[in-house]
């Protein structure tokens, strides 16, 4: 199994604006230095001004922090780390591939693949909130099927010498495409997501499938509906990635509406037999995010995660 180290909440929670470009700096460097294998970013463009008020379950008191929604954008942010890093794989923990056009978004991906060397993880999804879709003039009620093209047109883009694709959305002809990415045919892509859509979507065009929150036992059960709806698709089964993002709360145990301890919470003995359900479930990537205000304990979970988890 291999771990990454997500800012899917924002750099430094509430911090002012200068100090997001050193947290983002020391966080890129630590992961590296304890030997993990990837840093991920988030995308948000905006959001309702009354977001606490329209999702009362998902933000607010006992919630998740609404400042939690002021990511940087991501790839500008991971081309800053890149610069700063030469192992480190730079992963999308999602772009959401309907607000943004496929060729200057291809341009931005395949140049970031050049300039670190061919280490970019293209995490693609189509998106959840009406509100940012509304902001951003997209349109939510095809996202899925505009997704699909992207990432279609995304291939083709890094693969063909010229270039013919003809979509419901997109069409491009007789055109060259450059810089074409280090990795081949292009940087892998992981579809983010937890519905059935999403999953169909991995098997049909991702290299990777990308959910959030799941517990071993419904990761299992998720991988065997994966491998099962790969052999339908005539594909094999292992040439689609798992992996999972979840929330680290290191010696803070969090409870489910069950009562129950939510997974990768907790003293760090509970963590490690965590992982090790996980690793028997069938994940292969591992990626967790350290949703605190409080820096340096953030800085010190990665550290503890990496040395008695990631190697022990």
């Amino acid at each position: 199994m291999k771990f990454g180290v997500s800012l899917t909440f924002s750099v430094a929670l509430g911090a002012p604006l200068l100090e997001q470009g050193p947290y983002a700096e020391r966080l890129a460097r630590t992961a590296e230095e304890s030997g993990l294998d990837s840093i991920w970013f988030a995308d948000r463009t905006v959001y309702p001004a009354d977001l606490v008020a329209r999702y009362p379950d998902r933000w607010g008191p006992g919630r998740s922090d609404p400042r939690g929604q002021d990511v940087l954008e991501p790839v500008t942010a991971l081309s800053f780390v890149a610069g700063m890093t030469k192992t480190l794989k730079l992963g999308f923990s999602i772009l959401v591939l309907p607000l943004r056009h496929p060729v200057l978004n291809a341009k931005m991906i395949t140049t970031l693949d050049v300039l670190s060397g061919g280490r970019v993880i293209f995490g693609a999804g189509v998106g959840w909130m009406p509100e940012e879709f509304e902001g951003m003039e997209a349109d939510f009620k095809t996202r899925g099927s505009v997704t699909d093209e992207h990432i279609e047109m995304f291939k083709a883009l890094c693969t063909e010498e010229v270039l013919e694709y003809t979509g419901r959305h997109f069409q491009i002809s007789g055109k060259t495409f450059f810089p074409r990415p280090v990795q081949s045919p292009h940087p892998p892509v992981w579809i983010g997501g937890n519905s059935s859509a999403a999953l169909r979507r991995a098997v049909r065009l991702g290299d990777g499938w990308f959910p959030i929150g799941l517990t071993p036992e419904e990761l299992a059960a998720a991988r065997h509906r994966l491998r099962r709806l790969c052999e339908e698709e005539g594909r094999d089964p292992d040439a689609v990635l798992l992996a999972l993002s979840l929330p680290l709360h290191l010696g803070r145990p969090q409870r489910g509406a069950d009562g129950g301890r939510r997974p990768l919470t907790g003293e760090l003995s509970d963590i490690v037999d965590d992982v090790a359900r996980y690793r028997d479930a069938g994940l292969e990537y591992l990626v967790f995010s350290v949703p605190s205000e409080d820096r340096a304990y953030t800085v010190e979970a990665i550290k503890r995660f990496a040395e008695e988890v990631v190697n022990p």
